[in-house]
């Protein structure tokens, strides 16, 4: 006899409160002596990280994004395109692990000599142990889907099914981000938002 197979999709959700920030910052400097740029970079981003440190954000959460060191041109009266000096720009990434001091730790970075901003990200740092949880609830929620076509089919479903393959590409939909402005006297608010942590499987039954 001729087996007879259902394809189900099961999906589950959750969203959870990120625990960590991830803070993308850094010093840029300009000199007409290049040199004298990278020295006077070093010199303000050692400041910076000194005071991340003082503060409590170990060093071991403090690294290197970027590195550039680049020309930087004008143009003069004539039109012509003239080298006026030389920009360094040192991004770091700097995890913070307690999310509620995200916006003082950003004051702290500026007032010691950080001057760019690019973004706050916010992650789950149990992120697996929580998406193995989704994954369990999305093929409960594929058996349930065949046993109701099953029962609306009039056909005797074998319980345990054949197949089960994992959706990976649907499994999370990445970091949040946040946008932030530095504030002269109040702490720069740094407001997390919600991850949603999703899984997706294919089961395949016999009936």
């Amino acid at each position: 006899m001729l087996q007879r197979t259902m394809l189900v999709q099961g999906t589950a959700k959750k969203e959870v409160q990120p625990d960590i920030a991830y803070l993308q910052l850094g010093v840029v400097t300009t000199n007409p002596d290049v040199q004298r740029a990278q020295e006077e970079n070093r010199l303000i981003a050692n400041r910076m990280i000194q005071a991340l440190i003082a503060a409590g954000i170990p060093r071991e959460d403090i690294e290197t994004s970027s590195y550039t060191s680049f020309p930087r041109y004008e143009t003069d009266p004539s039109g012509n395109s003239v080298l006026s000096g030389y920009e360094v720009r040192h991004i770091f990434r700097i995890a913070v692990r307690d999310i509620t001091k995200a916006g003082t730790i950003v004051d702290l970075a500026f007032e010691n000599g950080a001057n760019i901003s690019e973004s706050v990200s916010f992650e789950v740092s149990n992120y697996n142990e929580i998406y193995r949880h989704v994954l369990q609830l999305a093929v409960v929620d594929g058996a349930k889907k065949a046993h109701a076509m099953a029962v609306t089919l009039q056909v005797c479903l074998s319980p345990v099914p054949m197949k089960v393959e994992e959706v990976t590409q649907q499994v999370f939909a990445g970091p949040r981000y946040a946008s932030l402005s530095v504030q002269e006297k109040a702490s720069t608010p740094i407001e997390p938002q919600e991850i949603t942590i999703r899984a997706s499987v294919n089961l395949e039954y016999i009936y």
